[in-house]
């Protein structure tokens, strides 16, 4: 066949065959002649050939080494959970002074156990049973209402026939300012604790000089008498009240009022 009319796959394959042959030939040369070579040639290629491994592998050349990382994502479920957990103890449930109605929530705000809480979660009562997280219950007295926002502050009864107190735990309050479109947890529940998250969809100036009522995207379903809103460090950002509601039953008496009510009563410890 004359190799003018090969195919250009033809042709590929002839020149692999030819290389694959001549690589063959050369090798078996090679060796012949390497036998075949006096002991100080052998020795000197050898030499060459060690000495070449010694520059390609040379020990003074650093290793990379690769420390594998990991990754630890957090995520909004781990901060809002760790927020409740932290914020549980200082919850408490208000009661009828018989037991048995449910009023509302309140929050512990210092260490004497002064709670705050809606006014209208009383109602024309003056004093409330309160089951606190660890399932105790103390009688407390309303020693404060405040009309304008719809807050109550509540005093526990002292009493001599008592051989044990309560190890209050006060709600953490925040540095800042609560923030728009800042995560924030509502706590709820009546018999069994109820969280719901969302944002903050607003800040209106509508009740007090001392703070902007916080208005959130939870739903105002599940909110109750006295509900907390709390940040995901585990602070109050705000409590629902019949004044906030009566604006929206998604807002919120800011905590900022909320200290200035219990200071002005010089409650605040």
């Amino acid at each position: 066949m004359d190799i003018e009319e090969l195919t250009k796959s033809q042709v590929v394959l002839l020149v692999l065959l030819i290389s694959f042959v001549t690589s063959m030939a050369t090798g078996i040369v090679t060796v012949s002649l390497m036998d075949q070579a006096p002991t100080s040639v052998a020795q000197t290629v050898n030499r060459v050939i060690q000495q070449t491994i010694k520059e390609v592998a040379s020990p003074g050349q650093t290793a990379t080494v690769v420390t594998p990382t990991k990754t630890v994502v957090v995520n909004d479920t781990n901060t809002i959970a760790s927020a409740v957990k932290k914020t549980a103890p200082s919850v408490t449930r208000l009661y009828s002074v018989d037991g048995s109605t449910f009023l509302g929530l309140g929050v512990v705000v210092d260490a004497s156990g002064d709670m705050v809480t809606d006014t209208a979660a009383m109602g024309g009562s003056a004093q409330a049973t309160v089951t606190l997280a660890n399932g105790s219950s103390v009688r407390a007295f309303v020693t404060v209402r405040d009309a304008a926002t719809g807050l109550a502050l509540l005093t526990v009864a002292t009493s001599s026939e008592s051989t044990t107190t309560p190890a209050w735990v006060p709600i953490g309050m925040p540095s800042a300012s609560p923030q728009l479109g800042e995560t924030v947890v509502l706590i709820a529940g009546e018999s069994n604790p109820w969280v719901g998250s969302g944002l903050i969809s607003s800040l209106t100036p509508a009740v007090s000089a001392t703070g902007a009522l916080v208005k959130t995207d939870i739903s105002g379903d599940n909110v109750l008498y006295g509900s907390p809103l709390i940040d995901t460090d585990g602070n109050m950002v705000g409590m629902s009240t019949g004044v906030s509601r009566s604006v929206s039953g998604s807002a919120f008496i800011p905590v900022s009022i909320i200290t200035a009510d219990l200071g002005h009563s010089g409650a605040a410890k």
